[in-house]
Order: C-alpha cells, then sequence, then structure tokens
C-alpha cells in the first residue's frame, strides 16, 4: 500500500494543482493493485464554471491530469469551437480513464499510463448546439488521386496534294504537321478536406501536445483511429505526439 507520507505529499500536489481552476470532483482513497494505481485519485466530473464541460461519465485522474485538461479546454477547444461552430463543447466523452493494464492491454508491453489514472482517452466532443464531433468520423481524410498516363504526342497523317490538272504528274508531300502537345496531367489532391469538423479535431489534437505529455490519434496506429489518448508522462524530449 501507499505509504502515510506519499499519501499526504500526493494530496498536497493534488490541493497545489486544482486552486486556480473551477471543477467539480470527488477526492477518492488511495488506489494500489499490484503495480497500479495513485496516492491521490479524484473523481472528475465536470470543468469550467460559465460552460460547464461534463465528463461522461466521471472519469477517475490524477489532479495533474485534470488541470492539463482544464487548460487545453480554455485556452483551445472552446476558442475553436466558438469559431468554426459558433457553440461552446459542454461534453467530453470519457472513453477510459483509470485501468490497471498494460499498453494495448498486452501482456508483453509496459505498464499503460491508464494503470496510474495519469490518461484519459477521448472519442467524442458535444456541443451545446447539440452537434456531436467524433474522431471517428471527423479525423480530416487526405485526397490522394494519382495522374492519368500521359499519351504519346498526337500526330497528324501525312497528307499529300491532289495533282493538278494542268501540272506535270508531281507529288507535293505537305510537310508534317507541328507535333501536338500532350495535355496537361490531372492535378493531385493532397490537401486536408475542408470541413469544419475536420478543422476542429485536427487542430485540437495538435495542440494538446503543449499541454499533454502524450498524445496520440487516428495518426499513431489503428487503436486509436477513434480516440485521442492524453496522458501526463514525463519524458525525455518535449512531449510524444501522432
Amino acid at each position: 500500500p501507499w505509504t502515510d507520507a506519499e499519501i499526504a505529499a500526493a494530496k498536497a500536489k493534488c490541493t497545489e494543482a486544482l486552486s486556480s481552476i473551477k471543477l467539480d470532483y470527488k477526492l477518492l482513497p488511495p488506489i494500489k493493485e499490484g503495480l497500479c494505481g495513485a496516492p491521490a485519485p479524484i473523481l472528475l466530473k465536470s470543468l469550467g464554471s460559465d460552460t460547464k464541460v461534463e465528463i461522461d461519465p466521471p472519469a477517475t485522474v490524477t489532479c495533474a491530469l485534470a488541470r492539463a485538461l482544464s487548460t487545453w479546454l480554455n485556452e483551445t477547444v472552446q476558442p475553436e469551437a466558438k469559431a468554426l461552430f459558433s457553440s461552446q463543447v459542454v461534453k467530453l466523452q470519457n472513453a477510459t480513464s483509470y485501468n490497471c493494464r498494460n499498453r494495448y492491454g498486452s501482456a508483453y508491453q509496459p505498464l499503460s499510463e491508464h494503470a496510474l489514472a495519469n490518461a484519459i482517452d477521448i472519442p467524442e466532443f458535444v456541443l451545446a448546439s447539440g452537434e456531436r464531433v467524433t474522431v471517428l468520423d471527423n479525423w480530416p481524410k487526405v485526397l490522394s488521386t494519382k495522374p492519368a498516363p500521359v499519351p504519346n504526342p498526337a500526330r497528324e497523317p501525312e497528307v499529300k496534294t491532289a495533282k493538278p490538272i494542268a501540272e506535270k504528274a508531281s507529288v507535293v508531300t505537305a510537310a508534317k504537321a507541328k507535333a501536338v502537345a500532350p495535355p496537361s496531367p490531372p492535378p493531385v489532391a493532397s490537401e486536408l478536406t475542408p470541413n469544419p469538423k475536420a478543422k476542429f479535431v485536427k487542430h485540437v489534437h495538435d495542440e494538446a501536445c503543449h499541454e499533454f505529455g502524450t498524445v496520440l490519434g487516428p495518426e499513431a496506429n489503428d487503436a486509436h483511429k477513434n480516440h485521442f489518448h492524453l496522458d501526463m508522462k514525463e519524458r525525455r524530449r518535449s512531449g510524444f505526439c501522432q
């Protein structure tokens, strides 16, 4: 089990982390399951005051993760939602928070940050207008149209002029026609689909990299095609974002 000193130190850090943010939460007892757990976890129900963002269902997380979520919502998610949809986010769907397991649930992977209440998976944002923005459906798709094969230059056949009646028999060969320039190949489309929801999910994903130690989305691997994984693990380099 956690020692009294570890629990006291974690609670002190928790109080400091949450002192300047608005949130609705419940302090949970220390969690310890083998290598899993956290000395001072909270059950996070919502963030914000004027516009409350519900966490559905409530997430078991560390206070450091709750603070990072608050900053990300206030500085990135809400301004972008207001700019693109003239509405604000009122709910974050919580797919997974605390879960005692290894990465990807594999026996051969290291311990997941979910096992330390240090991660959350978000598949969907719900706006005050009732509109839903999902990672799976709205992650920007890249169009890649291959150019058509270029045909050989078209040439006109040789044309022989008819012999005038009064003229002695002689054949006049017309000069070969100039080669006709080949048609231009169709343009290759490699830009992101211009969709407000696609722009929203891409922007909030990329900006999350400034707040969290790790951000994984659809471009990371197939396991994250339908959600964002956000965690607070301290890494040797400044964050890990895919």
